[in-house]
């Protein structure tokens, strides 16, 4: 080819506010998203434009925890199903730690611009105006410090642009809007015993429990299940009556439990399992039980509007069991225990003889460490040098628990404890 002098490209400047080095703690930007209509593309927009009210930011935790097994737990290690993961946090889905944000209101043209935390995986779903989910992403995206991104619309196809000017929308009137945190905060992450059992024993337990009519129907005293660790009514209400186990996943079946949720890792597997759920489908939107608590009309049960609400976002979560309390109260695994003589878990190294004993990224769970990906991270050469330690250099927690169920961070390294730092009360 003919070669020609040709103008120098212009340089483009770097659009991502780096904050540097973890021990700094310098300030970390958050990131902005928007759309011009979330519901370009998406099947059934007409009706959805008429429901939707909200849309809900939920994030998903970097997994560092794991017993190094695929087991329930140390206390359940021959238990199914044990859904390939060490330990299984639902019977619906091989999951990790989810919180829900909050939510942002959708513009009346179908646009949304908010400011979101970066480098943390973030997930969406479009909801009514009693915050029940109409339509779920199915995938994650991210943002870095100070990033603007958009997106054209639920599921987008990359041959699509925005079809209106965004200068023109409802959600560019002013700056990008802050997400409005549920009751309970951003920190929590739910979890089954913890948070929704209480709800029923107070709503349908006088019928549902004890001498009440409706037990012999459907019993939700908290009971052992025939799923190990996952108890009764969770399996019930998650798969429905006479469930079973095909190997260490739950059964296919045509019929899911009351509750409604997605029940996203069945076997034997199938094409469509990972196909887009249609929207107005499933999830708390379609909930025998969140109808049933909400509505009125079951025996004049009404829940308490917070329960319900409580309700409705673990029935949109995919029905977790565990949370991150219950994954911090697990002791690390012991390598004197004769369950954790020998593993699988990485590194495949030959001169290390025991992995829970001798690997720099041996298993964890109580002290499992925090990692946040906005900071570099070559300052911390192994897993261990980034977990916080005590005055004799012993490692401890970087999260725990209060009584009270706060939930506090040991930064590392030692920095003053910020306010964002702790959550609100469990309650």
């Amino acid at each position: 080819m003919p070669v020609r002098p040709r103008a120098v490209p212009p340089v483009l400047p770097d659009r991502v506010a780096w904050p540097g080095p973890q021990h700094a703690w310098q300030p970390v930007p958050p990131g902005v998203l928007y759309s011009a209509d979330i519901f370009q593309n998406v099947p059934l927009a007409d009706e959805l434009r008429q429901k939707a009210r909200y849309l809900r930011i939920l994030n998903l935790d970097n997994t560092t925890f794991t017993l190094g097994k695929k087991i329930q737990d140390a206390d359940n290690p021959s238990c199914q199903p044990h859904m390939h993961a060490g330990p299984p946090m639902s019977l619906t889905v091989n999951d990790g730690i989810k919180r829900v944000l909050g939510t942002v209101p959708i513009g009346p043209d179908g646009s949304v611009s908010f400011e979101a935390p970066p480098n943390t995986a973030l997930h969406f779903q479009i909801l009514d105006d009693q915050h029940r989910a109409l339509h779920t992403m199915r995938s994650f995206t991210n943002l870095m410090p100070g990033e603007v991104r958009g997106c054209v619309g639920c599921h987008e196809q990359h041959s699509r642009t925005p079809a209106v000017a965004l200068g023109t929308l409802a959600a560019y009137a002013g700056s990008p809007a802050q997400i409005t945190p549920y009751p309970w905060g951003p920190e929590r992450s739910l979890a089954y015993e913890r948070d929704i059992q209480p709800l029923l024993d107070r709503s349908c337990g006088a019928c549902h429990q004890g001498e009440g009519e409706g037990r012999e129907k459907l019993d939700l005293t908290l009971r052992p299940g025939g799923f190990g660790v996952f108890s009764e009514p969770y399996v019930t209400l998650t798969l429905g009556q006479g469930a079973g186990l095909h190997g260490s996943f739950p059964a296919r079946r045509t019929e899911r439990g009351i509750a409604g949720a997605i029940i996203a890792q069945q076997a034997p597997w199938r094409p469509e399992d990972y196909t887009t759920v249609p929207p107005l489908s499933t999830l708390s939107y379609r909930s025998q039980l969140v109808e049933i608590a909400g509505s009125g009309k079951h025996h004049d049960v009404k829940m308490d509007p917070q329960d319900l609400l409580k309700l409705i976002v673990w029935v949109d979560t995919l029905a977790p069991y565990r949370g991150e309390r219950e994954v911090r109260e697990m002791a690390d695994p012991d390598p004197a225990h004769p369950l954790f003589q020998k593993s699988d878990y990485p590194p495949s190294d030959i001169t290390v003889e025991c992995v829970y004993g001798q690997s720099p990224y041996r298993p964890r769970m109580r002290t499992a460490p925090l990692v946040n990906r906005s900071y570099r991270q070559d300052e911390f050469p192994t897993m261990e040098s980034s977990l916080p330690r005590d005055a004799q250099g012993n490692i401890v927690p970087p999260v725990e628990f209060l009584p009270d169920g706060r939930r506090i961070e040991r930064p590392w390294p030692p920095q003053v404890l910020r306010s964002a730092a702790i959550s609100l009360p469990s309650q």
